[in-house]
């Protein structure tokens, strides 16, 4: 006896908390749902004579298709909208609970049907209003709820989910065909549907995107270079500027035109990358304890080449405008630049120069502009240009001080100032 009565009192408990549940899901959906229901109604000629056409239409004893398809359509897609959010928490700590699989699936039924609330709000509304005007609205009222409950089942996440939705559209249907005997038919449909769902179905394990530690790397360089980072576009859009002007005043035209923008736009994109390289070394140094975290050293040089090529993008639009085929060759080669800029960084605090990453971007600007094929030459060498990066960025000693950017005096950790 004291075994029955415990189980019922867990089982009251367990179908508050759904029926709890369902209702502050419902909340949510009302006020959105009725505004736009009112705002339809608000913009009619005479809203009045609408809302007593819908009730008449609705809660008639024979309703038609038109009347009854747009309850349908708010009581499937409320119960499709309330369900990943009602059985999300079904697999966890309820589990420990001395419940059965049966008795979660009958709560997250309420729930699903208490999702639905607006729309009895509705209903009752019309409801009042049919009854207002001589409508017997008990013939009706049978018809809707077998129309909700085949909702409430048509949205039940289940593992056997193709014949509950079968059973349930079926149920609906007999609804829209109207008669004492279809309706009979729905409900031994919806009993079969029941029979057939057998347990709730765990959520999928999705691995969420989290934008914030995705974007972490590009906030700390945005941060650092602060407004630094729009002047070094500046000599970057003048070598730009002086490109357009040589081929414009020589009207050229061609292969010497296609190599000149080439030749322009690949130091352009140098300088760019020089001078945000250099700003990154001094503002926001490799940290050589990193290497203790769980990041590898091929993500950190990853997230700076993207770092810095993304943002030398830009300059390859005013470069396309001049000559759009030599452009697509510069955007072929800016991986290279952007992997080797990578590497410069961790280079630059210990050589205090970047001037060898120019060189280097000179003579692939010269032979890219001379010779437009090697850009396949620049593309393969962006492997072991990136597995050099990787190197460098390895190599960094934890316990290295570098006096590069420090001031000296009052530096108890300073030797050259003794």
């Amino acid at each position: 006896m004291m075994i029955t009565s415990f189980t019922g009192l867990s089982m009251k408990a367990l179908l508050l908390f759904h029926l709890r549940v369902g209702v502050r899901v419902a909340v949510r959906s009302f006020v959105p749902l009725f505004a736009a229901v009112l705002w339809l109604i608000m913009i009619q000629m005479d809203p009045e004579a609408l809302v007593s056409m819908l009730a008449q239409g609705t809660f008639a004893p024979h309703p038609s298709v038109r009347h009854l398809l747009p309850v349908a359509i708010v009581a499937f897609l409320l119960p499709l909208w309330a369900a990943p959010r009602l059985s999300l928490g079904l697999g966890g700590w309820i589990r420990h609970l001395g419940f059965s699989r049966r008795a979660n699936k009958r709560g997250l039924l309420l729930s699903l049907a208490m999702a639905q609330a607006p729309l009895w709000v509705a209903l009752l509304v019309l409801g009042m209003v049919a009854r207002h005007n001589g409508i017997n609205v008990w013939q009706a009222t049978p018809h809707l709820c077998l129309l909700l409950a085949a909702a409430v089942y048509a949205a039940l996440p289940v593992r056997r989910r193709f014949p509950v939705v079968l059973f349930a559209f079926s149920a609906a249907a007999c609804v829209f065909s109207g008669g004492r005997f279809a309706s009979a038919g729905g409900v031994l449909l919806l009993a079969a549907a029941d029979f057939a769902s057998g347990d709730i179905r765990e959520p999928p394990r999705t691995k969420s995107l989290r934008v914030a530690e995705s974007l972490f790397d590009f906030t700390v360089a945005w941060r650092a270079l602060d407004f630094k980072l729009p002047s070094s576009y500046v000599a970057s859009l003048l070598i730009v500027g002086a490109t357009a002007l040589f081929v414009r005043n020589n009207e050229l035209s061609g292969t010497i035109l296609g190599g000149s923008v080439r030749f322009g736009a690949c130091m352009a994109i140098a300088v760019f990358l020089w001078s945000v390289a250099a700003k990154l070394a001094e503002r926001r140094p490799v940290w050589p304890w990193a290497r203790s975290f769980p990041i590898s050293s091929r993500r950190r040089v990853a997230m700076d080449s993207l770092f810095l090529g993304l943002h030398a993008v830009p300059l390859l639009v005013p470069a396309a405008l001049i000559d759009f085929s030599a452009t697509c060759f510069v955007l072929l080669t800016l991986p290279f630049f952007a992997v080797r800029a990578a590497a410069y960084v961790r280079i630059i605090p210990g050589r205090r120069t970047g001037a060898a990453f120019l060189l280097e971007c000179f003579g692939a600007a010269s032979f890219l502009a001379l010779l437009p094929w090697t850009v396949l030459f620049w593309l393969a060498a962006t492997v072991p240009a990136f597995l050099t990066a990787r190197n460098a960025d390895t190599r960094q000693k934890v316990s290295r001080w570098l006096e590069l950017h420090h001031l000296a005096a009052g530096d108890p950790l300073s030797w050259s100032d003794r």
